[in-house]
């Protein structure tokens, strides 16, 4: 990830604005969202060896509600890090979205440190563990949602509308498990980040 095609992506200010999906509830959640210093000054440490600048990313898309959920406390994160942030929507930028999926993931959204040389640092993918685990629950719960997913991508209007509301319901439900605690875990797992891919610290 050069310079170059670093800035071609959106800053979060030009980003939310242009929201097409949820941003209503993106601004709710930046209002709410506080994430501890103690974990930006961890953030801040574990990128401190390689080489400057580190910059992250995000390949999504609008309509993404992990995303939603997790654009507030990833941008409070990196710019108090100092680390700058961009948000690239796959459809957009074709050349990132086959990389990723080259490496066999296809899930969204993805979120990649880079060092100041282009080199990928580490990849977060979808969701923390924690909250995966809150998803798989709730579908199990709500078998219908599954079934309508899928014949609504078969073209099926009547399932689609069913389907647009009870995705609503499990978002905002979902938001609710971040704000209550789950935002922490997003944290945890992009401070541990990077080096866990194949760049070296500097010495």
């Amino acid at each position: 990830m050069n310079t170059e095609d670093f800035q071609q992506g959106y800053d979060i200010a030009t980003y939310v604005t242009n929201l097409r999906n949820y941003r209503s509830l993106v601004k709710r959640l930046m209002e709410k969202v506080q994430v501890n210093a103690k974990d930006i000054a961890a953030l801040r440490d574990a990128v401190g060896g390689f080489a400057q600048p580190v910059r992250a990313t995000m390949m999504t898309e609008d309509w993404c509600g992990d995303s939603a959920c997790n654009v507030p406390v990833l941008a409070q994160l990196f710019e108090g890090a100092g680390i700058e942030f961009r948000v690239f929507r796959g459809s957009e930028k074709e050349d990132l979205k086959s990389m990723y999926e080259n490496d066999g993931d296809d899930h969204i959204p993805v979120v990649s440190l880079w060092d100041g040389n282009g080199k990928e640092l580490g990849r977060w993918i979808e969701a923390p563990q924690a909250v995966q685990e809150q998803k798989d629950t709730w579908k199990a719960a709500h078998p219908q949602f599954e079934k309508l997913y899928q014949r609504q991508k078969e073209g099926d209007k009547d399932a689609a509308k069913e389907f647009g509301t009870l995705y609503r319901t499990f978002l905002e439900e979902m938001a609710g498990w971040y704000q209550d605690g789950l935002w922490n875990e997003t944290v945890r797992e992009i401070i541990q980040l990077p080096g866990s891919k194949s760049a070296t610290p500097m010495q």
